[in-house]
């Protein structure tokens, strides 16, 4: 009897060990578990694996919390007013690539970067000379594109607008006939309309974003009367001339 009560208190003995030795795994998981659930930046990405700890409040982060820059330009993507900048453009403090000489192409795209104020230049930024006549001056000036029955201007569409509007900001006696065109789609009579709601769209933009006079400009459309391609897209377009 004696030997059957001293194996029952040695397996009671072992046991509170066991259950001992359990309660402090258990602790120490917890204690654990409360470490790599600290997130001190607030960004979703715990301390333990965060290798950014002090991201700025509501940044967007990758895995590892860093914050997260698509385009690499040095601002982050949620402050970035232009996200997804060429590789390598150099950019102002909102993101958007520097026009150094302020003639509407981008530095990475422009190959005059110290064109004059004001002057009249072509898709690559160099300088159109003041000896070309007025119709090959013309075919410098940006044209706007359109979506098939559309008049609406894209984003990209104002920053060629912006163009013309410095030309004639630095050039107060220039008037420009802006004329609308379109594809040979649908009949004459509604390619007459699209084509004027075009030109007036233009010069919508031009009159308020850009300030510049109602007076310096005319409307024209020519519907699907001088198409420019084969192909729609070349088509659907607004584009200058310049009046005598």
């Amino acid at each position: 009897m004696k030997y059957v009560i001293l194996g029952v208190l040695s397996i009671a003995f072992v046991s509170c060990a066991q259950i001992k030795e359990l309660e402090d795994a258990v602790g120490t998981l917890k204690s654990d578990l409360a470490k790599v659930q600290i997130d001190n930046d607030g960004d979703g990405v715990s301390d333990v694996f965060d290798l950014e700890s002090n991201t700025p409040k509501g940044a967007l982060v990758d895995g590892s919390g860093r914050a997260l820059d698509l385009d690499g330009d040095g601002v982050r993507h949620e402050l970035d007013t232009d996200p997804f900048t060429q590789r390598g453009a150099r950019v102002d403090a909102s993101g958007r690539e520097i026009d150094t000489d302020g003639d509407g192409v981008l530095d990475s795209k422009d190959q005059e970067k110290n064109t004059p104020a004001g002057a009249l230049v072509n898709f690559q930024g160099r300088k159109i000379e003041g000896t070309l006549s007025n119709k090959v001056a013309e075919a410098f000036i940006p044209e706007m594109y359109f979506s098939t029955n559309s008049a609406s201007l894209s984003p990209g569409d104002e920053v060629k607008l912006a163009t013309v509007a410095k030309m004639m900001k630095a050039n107060p006696s220039i008037r420009l006939c802006v004329v609308g065109h379109t594809d040979k789609t649908g009949s004459e009579r509604v390619n007459l309309k699209v084509g004027e709601r075009r030109a007036k769209s233009v010069v919508r933009s031009l009159t308020t974003t850009f300030q510049l006079s109602q007076a310096r400009f005319e409307i024209k459309t020519m519907g699907e009367g001088d198409l420019l391609s084969t192909k729609n897209v070349h088509n659907r377009r607004v584009e200058f001339q310049f009046i005598k």
